[in-house]
């Protein structure tokens, strides 16, 4: 018997379902089950303030609550508790709006038995273990510990609301090493390790318990300075920081210097959004990295320093010119099977044909593109090219193939976007279970109410929804729970990192097991070695996508792929 007892919280009022659970518990000879009753939720509150509780078995219908308002009110006071729920009504809408809500399964009550009960108990505390596990995974950087890029991003929205609220100043600091890459080539990726987290380390000592400071990439830091009363109490951090990392750090026995740039912008003098803050601080610490000679500086941002707008301008221009001109291309890669080799998918992905710079890839125009009217005609053409190369498709395959579309945030904020959506495959014929549209979890939180009106009235097209880039960094449960998506795609840094360490392994596995306890598909992007795809299949991956398999395709070329059977193995891509 496992030494280690189980306190579950039963709330409910009814005295023979109270009994009745008592025996299902201790009919259990794998597990020690301690039982704590409450018979409505006042008293379920105060021992959840007052006991350490493993999980909540709960009665919608109480006393002093009913429904889902008795789930909402105890999942918001013990977020961390796994909720099963013991309902006395089968009702399949009731139970799938409860796991939306925040319960981990749903039991009616009359058609459990011991094994039953115990076994939804022990996986309700499991799945929640995994859910904390990848939440931390998820909001910080595995190598120094800080906050990573979406978490930093998630502060930083929230610091600019409060300081728009408050009528208050922030600065927000981007910094850069100076010396880091000659270090890491020269002396090994173990030695850059330690020093990045050397430096991380120093970067903690010098911020408040108001700040935060996170690594975005690379040996790329940012800080978040809040309630500023004017630069000079920017300039005093920073200088705290150049001061700081200016010191020699010892590792692995030598004595290595490095520097830091640090680019400022202070909200809302240089800046009144999120976006354009940290474009301007971005603008500040490439000045600040330009200086000759200089191995420890800042910069504040200024006007003067807007060459890059210029040069964004340009380019804006030039892609209003591709449009008319028809200058954009989709390509194709495969989605395959990862277990038969078949190939069940094809994502698109938009290409620019410059009449003097060549094939681009979406690097190198997508940001200008996206902050522009113009993503939504280009956004628009897109859909009706894959929903009209997805319908050839389908008269020729063997199989049904499934075609993806990246969506843009400002896309799917549209007030008619299911619309157009409807408009689009009713006019090439595509059946709306053959279209994928992949979603990022930064459209979803810019805008939640307007994204979650246009992906729910997807859903009731019947168009498949994915959400794309999943594990990047916010990997959010909320939004799992709350939007009707099919598939997440794992990003395919995780992907390339899953066989390359311990971390990159448990990441990957708690996101697979996460879609499945969702019931959804998993997909892994990226995919470029035999051993990352040995990783995925162990992992119980549904499908993988990746230069492995096969290179992103011209139409034509895809077509020629397809005309050649569906099974496309890495033997065969190689």
């Amino acid at each position: 018997m496992n030494s280690t007892s189980l306190t579950i919280l039963l709330v409910e009022d009814n005295p023979g379902d109270i009994r009745l659970v008592r025996e299902l518990l201790a009919a259990d000879q794998s597990e020690r089950f301690v039982l704590v009753t409450a018979d409505r939720q006042e008293t379920a509150l105060a021992i959840l303030d007052s006991q350490d509780i493993t999980a909540i078995l709960l009665d919608l219908e109480l006393p002093d609550g009913s429904g889902l308002n008795t789930l909402l009110k105890i999942h918001a006071n013990a977020p961390g508790i796994p909720i099963v729920v013991l309902s006395s009504t089968a009702d399949e809408s009731l139970a799938v709006r409860s796991v939306q809500q925040g319960a981990q399964d749903f039991l009616v009550k009359g058609y459990v038995d011991a094994h039953q009960l115990t076994r939804s108990l022990r996986y309700a505390i499991e799945r929640k273990r995994t859910e904390e596990r990848l939440n931390h995974l998820a909001h910080h950087d595995s190598l120094t510990g800080l906050s990573n890029r979406k978490h930093f991003y998630d502060t930083l929205k929230n610091s600019i609301a409060l300081a728009r609220r408050h009528e208050t100043k922030l600065a927000l600091l981007l910094l850069d090493l100076n010396g880091f890459k000659a270090i890491n080539d020269t002396l090994g990726h173990y030695v850059g390790d330690l020093l990045l987290q050397g430096v991380a380390q120093r970067l903690r000592e010098c911020m408040r318990e108001t700040d935060c400071v996170a690594r975005i990439g690379g040996d790329e830091f940012t800080m978040i300075l809040s309630d500023i009363y004017d630069e000079e109490d920017a300039v005093a951090a920073t200088s705290k920081i150049i001061e700081s990392v200016g010191h020699p750090f010892l590792i692995d026995g030598r004595a290595l210097d490095v520097g830091v740039s640090i680019g400022i912008g202070i909200y809302p003098t240089d800046a009144d959004n999120l976006e354009s803050l940290v474009r301007n601080a971005d603008v500040a610490m490439y000045q600040a990295k330009a200086e000759i000679g200089m191995q420890n500086t800042y910069r504040f941002f200024s006007a003067n320093m807007n060459d890059r707008a210029t040069e964004d301008r340009v380019l804006l221009s030039e892609l209003a010119t591709a449009v008319t001109q028809g200058e954009f291309v989709i390509n194709y890669q495969p989605q395959v099977d990862v277990k038969t080799g078949h190939i069940n998918g094809m994502e698109s992905l938009l290409r620019w044909q410059h009449p003097t710079r060549g094939l681009l890839l979406p690097a190198a125009f997508m940001n200008v593109l996206e902050s522009s009217p113009l993503v939504l005609e280009v956004g628009l053409w897109v859909l009706r090219c894959v929903c009209t190369q997805g319908q050839a498709w389908r008269e020729t395959a063997d199989v049904p193939l499934v075609l993806s579309v990246n969506l843009s945030p400002r896309q799917l904020l549209q007030d008619d976007f299911a619309e157009q959506v409807s408009a689009v495959l009713a006019e090439t014929g595509l059946p709306p279970h053959c279209l994928e549209l992949d979603i990022s979890e930064h459209a979803l939180w810019e805008d939640e109410e307007c994204a979650f009106k246009q992906v729910t009235k997807l859903n009731q097209l019947g168009v498949r929804l994915a959400l794309d880039n999943f594990g990047n960094g916010r990997a959010s449960f909320y939004y799992l729970r709350k939007f009707p998506f099919h598939a997440i795609k794992l990003d395919r840094r995780l992907t390339q990192a899953a066989s390359a360490s311990t971390d990159g392994a448990d990441m990957a596995r708690a996101v697979i097991q996460v879609a499945h306890v969702f019931r959804m598909k998993g997909l892994a992007g990226g995919v470029e070695t035999t051993a990352q795809l040995d990783t995925l299949r162990n992992l119980a991956y549904d499908d993988a996508q990746g230069y492995l398999y096969c290179h992103p395709l011209p139409s034509d070329a895809a077509t020629a792929l397809l005309e050649r059977g569906q099974h496309l193995g890495p033997v065969a891509a190689a």
